[in-house]
């Protein structure tokens, strides 16, 4: 029997639907589900620079800057609320649709566009 040469061959179907399937060693999976508070933070970054160079009256000016700094300030907190942080990205994003849609061309408005359901085409 020592002799007998033992042929072991492993054999795996992978069925995918969407995306690209990965075997071996080394690899990771990456799954974001929900908001990423980075690309949020973004958005609101860009939107408070635009209001502070855009000729904006006084009272839109001040609504925008404050939509915005409550965004990065809830997502600045160690258990930001998914559901506040939602209802003030909808206004950050409203505030930059009527007042700075210049913004939304940007790579992170689009990321928050997804993340809200938003048509890019707008």
């Amino acid at each position: 029997m020592s002799e007998q040469q033992h042929n072991v061959r492993n054999t795996w179907n992978v069925t995918v639907n969407g995306g690209a399937p990965q075997l071996g060693q080394g690899n990771v999976q990456h799954n974001t589900f929900g908001y990423d508070p980075q690309q949020l933070a973004a958005f609101a970054r860009e939107v408070l620079a635009a209001a502070r160079t855009t000729d904006l009256s006084a009272e839109d000016r001040a609504a925008v800057v404050a939509d915005a700094e409550a965004l990065r300030a809830e997502l600045a907190g160690a258990a930001p609320d998914a559901g506040r942080v939602r209802g003030l990205a909808q206004r950050v994003w409203q505030g930059a649709r009527t007042y700075l849609p210049p913004v939304l061309a940007t790579g992170s408005a689009q990321a928050v566009a997804g993340f809200l359901g938003i048509p890019i085409g707008f």
